[in-house]
């Protein structure tokens, strides 16, 4: 077994990759945030429990039949991702870590992750360090939740698939109630792909609601109390000809739209600025390698520099402090990005393609 904490951030040719940076990739958890809306609006909070764990687990439903990485985050990167109903945003704040924030009229979500890898002789496993943190603003319950590994198999030989194994547990701070879901890895057979089971325990410790499905098909909750099975998820249906474009989910497909109106909002280092991540896009394999390159280099030049200057390279829109709750280091969001993009205040930033 090899363990490397840069293993995510190998460089790989370029036909290795996908058409989305990895801060995109992280705004995939987006597409059910619908779940979060849904739990700020029970009164049971247990049931408050029940619809932020399987959003937790939902997320990993865009990992279906996803075989590329994307493309490693460059130091400076920002992405944004705006809709009516919430805001995302995500800056790389160092090397290895890239910072998240979303919010909405029910929650405040944020989170900052990295990947530690080990790799054996057919998969390699990513494990992500750092917590996911919501906050359901009805109830003002702070939720913490770490989550399980991201396995690559038969990377080798065979065909290679992203799954799941492991651990993922949440906390509701407020009430001291957890829940507990266990990702098991994909067996023989197919049907084991994406399975999960857990429950969710009150204070004193006891099983309340039993959770069971799949991560990659559908997810249900048995209240323990009522006797009562109800679906709390379903994985939306696939795009046509889906292996022609990535096996992308649909909400996937928007995360590099760029129309004209948004590109004279966004600035210079908005992840759908990229070069070689567009050239990918549009089949131009050459050109993407080229640039793929040179922004690698770049990126090597000006880290040198900072190196032999003692210059500390500080984010722009999150600051590094301890989290009161957790005790843990973490980056929290300063809100600065949406006052610069209001005044369109893009100076300060670095040129980073």
């Amino acid at each position: 077994m090899i363990e490397r904490e840069d293993l995510a951030n190998l460089s790989l040719p370029v036909y290795f990759n996908e058409p989305l940076s990895m801060l995109q990739r992280i705004a995939e958890i987006m597409e059910n945030e619908y779940l979060l809306v849904q739990a700020n609006g029970q009164a049971d909070s247990l049931r408050r429990m029940a619809y932020v764990s399987v959003f937790n687990a939902a997320q990993f439903n865009s990992i279906v039949d996803r075989k590329l990485k994307p493309f490693n985050a460059i130091l400076g990167e920002t992405y944004e991702y705006i809709t009516d109903e919430y805001k995302f945003f995500g800056e790389q704040v160092d090397y290895r870590v890239s910072a998240c924030y979303a919010e909405s009229g029910s929650y405040e979500m944020h989170f900052d992750t990295s990947l530690t890898s080990h790799f054996w002789a057919q998969s390699l496993s990513f494990k992500p360090s750092g917590q996911i943190s919501i906050t359901l603003k009805k109830y003002k319950e702070y939720y913490i939740i770490d989550r399980p590994n991201v396995n690559a198999q038969n990377i080798v030989f065979g065909k290679p698939y992203l799954d799941c194994s492991g651990t993922s547990t949440a906390i509701n701070m407020r009430t001291n109630e957890k829940c507990v879901l266990n990702f098991h890895g994909k067996g023989w057979s197919e049907s084991s792909y994406g399975l999960l089971d857990g429950f969710i325990f009150n204070a004193a410790g006891e099983r309340v609601i039993e959770i069971k499905g799949k991560w990659s098909k559908s997810i249900w909750i048995t209240d323990l109390r009522t006797g009562k099975t109800e679906m709390l998820w379903r994985r939306n249906p696939e795009l046509k000809n889906w292996e022609d474009y990535y096996c992308f989910t649909k909400f996937a497909m928007q995360l590099n739209n760029l129309p004209e109106k948004l590109r004279n909002y966004i600035p210079l280092t908005d992840s759908r600025l990229r070069p070689d991540l567009r050239a990918l896009e549009n089949g131009d394999i050459k050109l993407a390698s080229e640039e793929k390159f040179r922004l690698e280099e770049l990126q090597r030049t000006s880290r040198k520099y900072r190196e032999e200057n003692n210059i500390e390279y500080k984010p722009k829109y999150f600051t590094e402090q301890i989290d009161e709750v957790t005790k843990e280091k973490s980056y929290v969001f300063n809100r600065r990005y949406w006052d610069d993009r209001k005044s369109q205040n893009w100076l300060h930033l670095p040129k980073i393609y």
